[in-house]
């Protein structure tokens, strides 16, 4: 490992922008465990109404609880080990702090949404809840529109948006509408154009675009898959999902307290997984992006 090694240091880091982990708006709180890994969920149903004649009692029906149990496999891992003489030289650049926070912002959290991401939008597309089309100002609000039709049924409050970049961007300038801007010079002044949400149901950009395709490797931290594709949008009802984590275990031991070295050593585990509801696969939407041949 090279570092660079101060000698005049302002503290200011020339990192990657990224964004916070956006599928934390779908996490699960909680979940029926039944084992180390593995946790149920119970689906109730009921026949429904029969014709009533008068001159016999009530119909019968049936009742039932199917459960699904859904084991996780998604368990991560990384260590990181700096002696103490590389912080001290590096002005406490390599601080355990700087480290932990630059892994979180710029590793683990995109990689959390990464992982979600695509397995929404796998299962949108083996459901045949996808779709292909170009996205431009002259479409966008229509194949927006026409997408979250089916999936109104789970309540809009329950629903989310996922755009691209170039999806929000379409639909800020969409000519399927009209709309008016008005700049009001109070305080400072201010231009919003970007579309927050579209009938009720919160619409969330996607800037990072590095998260926001539908197939990931995960052998280095996350790349896109050579057949992985972007995506322009994703709708996700969330009562379709369980989105969990199991635990995120992080150690920070400081030198003299392990036999690694003279030094610090970090140790972050994360295990969590996503699951899309056996019953409820129609709450998924997905349009993505296939290069032109």
């Amino acid at each position: 490992m090279v570092y660079n090694y101060a000698t005049k240091n302002t503290k200011q880091f020339d990192q990657k922008m990224t964004q916070e982990t956006l599928t934390s708006l779908i996490e699960t709180p909680e979940v029926d465990w039944t084992g180390a890994r593995s946790f149920i969920v119970t689906t109730l149903s009921t026949t429904g109404y029969k014709p009533h004649t008068r001159d016999k009692g009530y119909n019968s029906g049936a009742v039932a609880n199917d459960k699904e149990t859904y084991t996780l496999d998604f368990d991560r891992d990384i260590e990181f080990f700096v002696d103490k003489a590389d912080v001290d030289e590096t002005n406490e650049d390599l601080a355990a702090a700087n480290v932990t926070g630059v892994f979180i912002a710029e590793n683990a959290g995109p990689e959390v949404d990464a992982y979600r991401f695509s397995k929404m939008a796998t299962s949108a597309i083996a459901n045949s809840h996808s779709s292909t089309t170009v996205i431009a100002a002259g479409n966008v609000y229509s194949e927006l529109k026409s997408a979250l039709l089916p999936i109104r049924k789970y309540g809009v409050t329950n629903i989310i948006i996922y755009v691209s970049s170039a999806t929000m961007d379409a639909l800020e300038r969409s000519t399927e509408f009209t709309r008016q801007i008005t700049n009001q010079n109070v305080g400072l002044t201010a231009l919003e154009s970007r579309v927050t949400s579209l009938d009720g149901v919160l619409l969330v950009e996607v800037w990072d675009t590095d998260r926001f395709a539908t197939k990931f490797n995960f052998t280095n931290g996350f790349a896109k898959a050579t057949d992985g594709y972007d995506i322009n949008f994703l709708i996700v009802a969330k009562p379709a999902v369980v989105a969990k984590t199991k635990f995120n275990s992080i150690y920070l031991f400081p030198p003299g307290s392990h036999t690694e070295g003279d030094g610090y050593l970090y140790q972050n585990r994360l295990y969590h997984d996503l699951f899309v509801m056996k019953n409820k696969g129609d709450g998924l939407f997905v349009n993505y992006v296939v290069p032109a041949p």
